[in-house]
């Protein structure tokens, strides 16, 4: 039953990101790259997941899903990249001066060196949410507050804050689903606010010879 589930999981995080992928090659925006590139790993950790509850396939399973979860972990801080550039355009006051804005970029940067080494670990067992991912989405969670209250754009916080209260279940108490359930809300989150904002606020770009 937990395999079936988290099937379908996987099929839904597919679809998110295709349709993310979609928009990022007709827009070319980098607020959608930098948070596709963590969604990508999602359906793959999914399904990994979801073959784990096969006796054969279980060890090639957790190692599929270890390395995916490694290439989450050291994308997903890169997603602040979008995050710092969709403050700036929607006008939140402290994205606005290049030290708020190049602020946060240097924060990636921090994040993602201090989360390399746990991310290359080797291993095949379960990976607890990392206090860098918890710092990544609680940042996005305050975003959300932010789009909502100024923007009247719900979606961030809706899908940010059930997302972290569902991964903030014991799985030995709730099962997987509830863990991979959140991501899902969050990743689909954070790809739909950024391909919404990137259409409300295109890149233009320069014709040859300008």
């Amino acid at each position: 039953m937990y395999s079936v589930l988290l099937f379908l999981l996987a099929l839904a995080s597919l679809a998110i990101a295709l349709r993310a992928f979609l928009d990022w090659q007709q827009s070319r925006s980098a607020m959608i790259l930098f948070v596709l590139l963590p969604l990508a790993a999602l359906p793959i950790e999914l399904l990994a997941a979801g073959l784990g509850f096969w006796g054969e396939a279980g060890d090639s399973a957790r190692g599929l899903g270890r390395l995916s979860r490694s290439w989450a972990q050291i994308t997903l801080p890169l997603s602040l990249f979008a995050l710092a550039t969709l403050c700036r355009r929607v006008g939140f006051a402290w994205a606005n001066p290049d030290w708020g804005h190049g602020g946060m970029c240097i924060l990636a940067v921090l994040l993602l060196i201090y989360q390399l080494p746990a991310a290359l670990r080797t291993g095949t067992g379960p990976v607890a949410i990392s206090v860098v991912e918890w710092l990544v989405f609680a940042m996005f969670l305050a975003c959300g507050a932010g789009l909502w209250l100024a923007r009247r754009w719900p979606w961030l916080l809706a899908g940010m804050g059930p997302g972290m209260l569902l991964l903030l279940l014991p799985a030995g108490f709730a099962g997987p689903v509830p863990l991979y359930l959140g991501k899902v809300l969050i990743c689909g989150a954070m790809a739909v606010t950024m391909v919404h904002f990137t259409r409300l606020f295109p890149v233009v770009r320069e014709a040859p010879g300008e």
